[in-house]
């Protein structure tokens, strides 16, 4: 286990210039705001979005601060379709890339009732679980030739004693909450990437999970009045929630962090993620069948 590091003592060593990076959720919030730290170190930045105004402000913004290439593509990644059509317009970009960052996809605080994506999965379940397994699926093997991949997840951490139901991830036989179905995504998050920094050890590539906490972002605008109050009072800013993420792009040796969880937002402590080995598999199984066309 590393050592507890303050976060503001960190030394970032790795050269970036002209290494690129992909940032799915990079137009606001705490994607945004790693995307920003990136391109004051040179680095070249393809974001992803599904809203024109805030992309095309999101690449200037990111040249500005001295990206070398910094683009934004839409993307809609509500979908296996939408999946399948963001991996190929990254790599239409470059058929080659250092790292692929997975930042919080709205979804709606007010949510009374269980909602569904265009592919019928539950809405958080599609929108925080698959949409990111399916990118790293797709990927990997140009993250891989990059030498030195490497894959975060930015979430949260779920109550350690918290378990997916395998029959039913999508909550059709339980009831639904909103709580239970955020909380169980980010679990499937931990099981993806424990199950991936295994079946991918000898791969050059590094994945890992970045805990944060509440963080004043743009959609908490957009939330009931109690939620906006809520985090005014508790919540931290983009850039301080950035930071375990970032450490985790720019150190030179990031062996200790693969397949580990960055649990604390205050520290800087890779954590091993140790789920049931079979359950890790069984829900990666599960998911490259969701990903296969037409089913």
């Amino acid at each position: 286990m590393a050592p507890e590091l303050e976060l503001h003592e960190v030394l970032m060593s790795r050269d970036v210039r002209r290494k690129a990076f992909v940032f799915a959720g990079g137009t606001s919030g705490i994607g945004r705001a790693t995307a920003l730290a990136m391109a004051r170190r040179h680095a070249d930045v393809l974001v992803l979005g599904r809203d024109a105004t805030r992309g095309e402000a999101t690449a200037k913004l990111l040249r500005d601060a001295g990206a070398g290439d910094a683009r934004w593509a839409r993307a809609d990644l509500s979908s296996v379709a939408g999946i399948e059509a963001a991996a190929r317009d990254i790599l239409a970009w470059r058929r080659t890339f250092d790292g692929l960052i997975h930042s919080a996809m709205n979804v709606d605080l007010r949510a009374r009732t269980r909602q569904t994506t265009a592919d019928g999965y539950e809405h958080a379940f599609g929108l925080q679980y698959l949409a990111r397994a399916g990118l790293n699926l797709k990927l990997v093997d140009a993250l891989a030739a990059s030498g030195d991949g490497r894959i975060l997840h930015i979430g949260a951490s779920p109550p350690a004693r918290l378990v997916p139901d395998v029959g039913d991830l999508q909550f059709e036989r339980r009831k639904w909450t909103l709580t239970a179905s955020l909380m169980s995504s980010q679990v499937l998050g931990f099981l993806h990437v424990q199950e991936a920094a295994r079946r991918w050890k000898d791969l050059p590539i590094s994945i890992a999970i970045s805990c944060v906490g509440p963080t004043t972002t743009d959609s908490i605008r957009e939330q009931p009045w109690w939620a906006r109050a809520l985090y005014a009072l508790i919540a931290t800013t983009p850039e301080r929630s950035a930071e375990n993420g970032l450490r985790f792009l720019l150190d030179e040796d990031v062996r200790l962090a693969r397949g580990a969880a960055l649990k604390s937002p205050k520290k800087y402590q890779p954590t091993a993620i140790a789920y049931d080995a079979e359950l890790a598999a069984s829900v990666w199984r599960l998911t490259e069948a969701m990903l296969r066309p037409g089913s």
